[in-house]
């Protein structure tokens, strides 16, 4: 039994591939990474926004909890650095996100009604500041009168235009 599966094995002998069927894949690899690279590039590109707007996130936090605090006092934004781990100067460690407007901002919380007012709008924007992000801002936009009153804007062309995150 052994022998004959010997001699039947052993007539065969490997040939490898012909020119046809390596076209054919390296046509098919050609054509994947085709479809593969803007789809990673447009992932990059969202990675970087969400991690402008965690910053931005942060920020609005730790101004909103100071201002509540302070109730009826305006609290400045550059007061909620700290709490949301950026330097005294609106820059996370290692810097890579910066507070380039909106540092003299304030915000006050009425202790009556909790009614929030701004002093301005963009409260705060959120700009990369490493040269793989530089392109990246998030702005927070605080209006009263809006539905819903506080919204995250983000541009991904250097603050160009912006759009609902």
């Amino acid at each position: 039994m052994l022998t004959l599966l010997k001699v039947s094995f052993g007539r065969r002998q490997q040939q490898g591939f012909t020119l046809i069927e390596l076209l054919i894949v390296v046509l098919i690899v050609g054509i994947l990474a085709a479809v593969a690279t803007p789809l990673y590039l447009g992932y990059i590109k969202d990675a970087k926004t969400a991690e402008a707007k965690a910053v931005a996130g942060s920020l609005w936090t730790a101004v909103q909890s100071q201002a509540i605090g302070n109730c009826g006092v305006a609290a400045a934004v550059t007061g909620g650095y700290p709490k949301s781990g950026l330097t005294a100067g609106g820059a996370t460690t290692p810097a890579r996100w910066s507070v380039s407007a909106g540092g003299a901002n304030t915000l006050t919380v009425n202790c009556t009604t909790g009614a929030y007012t701004a002093s301005a709008s963009p409260l705060f924007v959120i700009a990369g500041s490493a040269a793989d992000v530089n392109f990246v801002r998030v702005q927070m936009n605080y209006t009263a009168a809006g539905t819903p009153p506080s919204q995250l804007e983000c541009s991904t062309d250097s603050g160009t235009s912006f759009v609902n995150c």
